[in-house]
Formats: structure tokens, sequence, C-alpha cells
């Protein structure tokens, strides 16, 4: 089944023109808030997705009030610093250089027991963030005073972190939630840049990013959505390839085989492997005006054959689905090639937030068992 909006089929169809409710939509999904919030604000959410940068807004104002007061942590910084006195280590070519000795003062490397750190930077940073996005005059004054507080520590502002090497525990289980809010804020600010359309047309120029959040949100909308006690799901999973007689160097030189995701339901003796594109479903080749892209086709045809293995059983029937966001198209094909069902999907992100759900449910009626 292949339509689009009463069109005749488009060759270069984009994920460009996506309404900017249906990106509020899938940076929902992606988020690690999605996660934790109860089914009836979930619902709620889905239904009202600009709601989440007030939501997170408050909820990152409460968690800041109480951090600041009783959980702000400081660590050790690494420092360079000149001194009077030796402190950590000498960096004795930069000493001679500027001829420090001299005016009796030496530069150092040493640990430094901060407030200052880049947990709390990114943290503030946040609140900078939420000013320039929300329309609440309340909560406005709310961030306003935070970042205050922040100043008035001597916390400075950085917009990255690398928060998954930080290690959090259940002594500063508030860090991790802030941090998990102050990620979710990153990456609604987003959308801000295109404040007054009614489309995302430049997100055409960031393909990357979108592409990334299309993976993550489909991931995330599962690992929801689906019941922990039938489903499993694996993301980024690498697959193995399954060879012999090969030479010492053939691992160097083989490619990487990672899937976006899969869904097993071993109940229903079921495996699904999906892959995530962000590129036209259709394409113009030199013989036919829409064509799928045998890359993508092959890729699949990859992950599916390449696993098979009679120790494990779901492989050897295992089912697999390209699945493109696009504009006004709407893509549902799919066939059986050596006992694997291979399915060409879509979900068309212009349509309202209850229909992208329901399609991205409807995706695994169809998923045959083995």
């Amino acid at each position: 089944m292949t339509t689009i909006n009463n069109h005749p089929l488009l060759t270069n169809t984009t994920v460009a023109k996506i309404p900017i409710r249906n990106i509020w939509l899938l940076l929902l999904y992606a988020s690690d808030y999605y996660k934790t919030v109860g089914q009836k604000q979930r619902i709620e959410l889905e239904n009202n997705p600009e709601e989440l940068i007030t939501l997170a807004a408050k909820l990152y104002c409460q968690a800041a009030n109480k951090w600041l007061i009783h959980h702000l942590a400081a660590n050790y910084q690494l420092t360079t610093k000149v001194l009077n006195r030796v402190r950590g280590k000498i960096e004795v070519l930069t000493t001679q250089r500027k001829q420090l000795l001299a005016k009796g003062k030496i530069q150092c490397r040493y640990d430094d027991l901060t407030i200052d750190t880049p947990k709390n930077r990114y943290i503030h940073a946040a609140a900078h963030l939420l000013v320039k996005q929300l329309k609440d005059a309340s909560l406005i004054e709310q961030c306003r005073k935070i970042i205050h507080q922040f100043t008035a520590l001597k916390i400075g502002q950085t917009t990255h972190y690398c928060y998954e090497k930080e290690r959090f525990n259940h002594a500063n289980l508030k860090d991790n939630t802030l941090i998990s809010l102050a990620k979710l804020i990153f990456s609604l600010s987003i959308p801000t840049q295109f404040q007054g359309l009614h489309t995302i047309e430049q997100l055409k120029k960031n393909d990357h990013w979108l592409r990334e959040l299309f993976e993550k949100a489909i991931v995330g909308f599962y690992r929801v959505n689906l019941d922990p006690q039938q489903w499993t799901i694996y993301a980024g999973k690498k697959l193995n390839w399954q060879y012999s007689n090969a030479t010492d160097n053939i691992i160097t030189y083989l490619p990487t085989m990672k899937t976006d995701l899969i869904l097993e339901n071993r109940e229903h003796t079921q495996r699904l492997i999906i892959d995530t594109k962000c590129t036209s479903i259709l394409k113009e080749t030199r013989f036919r005006p829409n064509s799928f892209s045998s890359h993508h086709l092959y890729q699949l045809y990859a992950y599916l054959r390449s696993q098979e293995k009679d120790s494990d059983p779901l492989s050897v029937c295992a089912s697999g689905m390209l699945l493109y966001p696009t504009v006004g198209v709407t893509v549902n094909e799919n066939m059986t090639i050596q006992g694997h069902k291979l399915s060409f999907c879509t979900i068309d992100l212009t349509q309202d937030n209850n229909i992208i759900r329901n399609s991205l449910l409807a995706l695994l009626n169809s998923f045959d068992s083995c």
C-alpha cells in the first residue's frame, strides 16, 4: 500500500516541513523523562507535547531549589595556575618560558576541590535556557532566582557535559534527576530556534540531528509502550558475523553490524529487527521513477541472513523492517525472502500526535511468528 496525500508519487520526499509540535513529540519519546512519567501524565503530554517544556521547567525548579540547599556536591577538578609555592606537579616548560622563577612564582597543575564542576555548570546553564524559552512569568522568576544562587556561589555555565561518564548512586540521586532534566531542556531548546514558523524546514540542513532524534524516539516509545513481561528490547546491539576459515586479519577489515532496535516476543516466538532511516524512502533511479534504496535493502538482508544459526531458532525466521520518517507519504509494503519477512514502512510526521502513536503500535500488528 503506497499513498501520498492524493498526490502523484514523489521522488524526493524529505523530512522537512515537520510541524513543530511533532518535533516536541519525538523529543518526548526520546527523553529519559518519558520512561518515568505516569501513564495519565504521559497521555496528556502526547496530546499536548508543547507543554513538555513547561513541565520540565516546573520539575527543574522544584529539584534545583532542594538540590542547591542540601545536595550541592563538590568534586576535584584539574587546575593549572601560577602560584607562590609548589602544589601538585610543576609545569617546568611553561615556568621557564615565562621566567616565573625570577618573579618568585611557579606554574603548577593540581587537583582542586571545588563546586564549580562541569556537572554544576551544566545544571546552571539549563536555567538560563529556560528563561529564554518560557512564557510563564512565575516560572521565569523562579529560574532567575536559581541563576542568582548559582552566580553567588561562583558557578559558571557549560552546555556540554559528558553525563554518561558520571557515576550516580543513591547518595547523589538528586544529581541524576537534575542532569536528566537538564539534558531534556537542552534537547527541547532546538525547536525554539525556529519560533514563529509553523514548520521546521531548516531541519533539512541538519539531517544528522533529526536522524538521531528519530532513532531514539522510536526506541524510547517502544520501551515504554510494550509490556516488559512479553517483550525484550535491544537498542544499538552489535551483531557478529558467522564466519569460518578466516585469515588472521579479517576481523580488522570487516564492517561493524549494529542494529537500531531489536524487538523480541518469545511467548509468540517473534523477533523483529528495525533499522531507522532519515532519507527519502522512494528514490529515482535510472530505470524507474520510484524505487526503494538497494543499499538499505542489502543492509537489512545482511542483518537477517548473517545471524542464522540452529542454536537460535528465532534467527531463522526473524523479520526485518526499514522505518522512515516522512512528510505526507504513507508506505507499507512487505515481502518474504528466504523465510524472512522484510517490511518497508513510514511514519508520516505531519499527522496528528495520536495517529503517529497508533501508527507506531500498528507496525507490530503484522509481526509474523516463527
